[in-house]
């Protein structure tokens, strides 16, 4: 628990945001450990935490923002973090050298950054991203756009009704 000397000076400086810095800090060390895997997962959390931006900017410019896809999004997000707490408590509890983790953070990870640089080009700001790279994932800005499309012509179907 060397994150508490860590924060000593804090917690003599501002208790209640050493308490909380501590606290947070204390829960984030259980799920995922220190060094490379906290590293990694803090890589792995900021790409997610862009891919809800980009989504949400996305689906606001084409208006096929629905509320029930978002709270599904939310469900899938928490289940992925939790996966990958476990996934680091097995590796940690049969000393292995995070093959669970890393493994499901490469297949978590790359569909997420497809995802996240999609949701970035149907947001509008593609002008950031590489030619090269919109050709990889052009597959994904496809099915993104035509699942927007399919939601937009349900909204007209049915009568418009937004779920916000």
């Amino acid at each position: 628990m060397n994150f508490i000397k860590e924060y000593f000076q804090l917690l003599v400086a501002n208790p209640t945001a050493g308490v909380i810095g501590t606290g947070i800090l204390g829960v984030l060390n259980f799920l995922y450990g220190t060094g490379i895997t906290l590293t990694v997962m803090t890589i792995f959390a900021t790409v997610l935490a862009l891919d809800w931006l980009a989504g949400r900017a996305a689906a606001k410019k084409d208006g096929s923002y629905a509320s029930e896809y978002g709270v599904n999004g939310a469900y899938r997000t928490s289940f992925i973090l939790i996966i990958l707490a476990l996934a680091y408590r097995v590796d940690t509890t049969l000393g292995l050298p995070y093959l669970s983790f890393f493994y499901l953070i490469g297949n978590f990870g790359l569909p997420m950054w497809r995802s996240m640089t999609a949701n970035v080009y149907r947001a509008g700001w593609e002008v950031w991203i590489p030619q090269r790279v919109l050709n990889r994932v052009a597959d994904e800005i496809e099915h993104k756009t035509a699942r927007a499309n399919k939601r937009l012509e349900e909204r007209r179907k049915y009568g418009g009704a937004d779920n916000e």
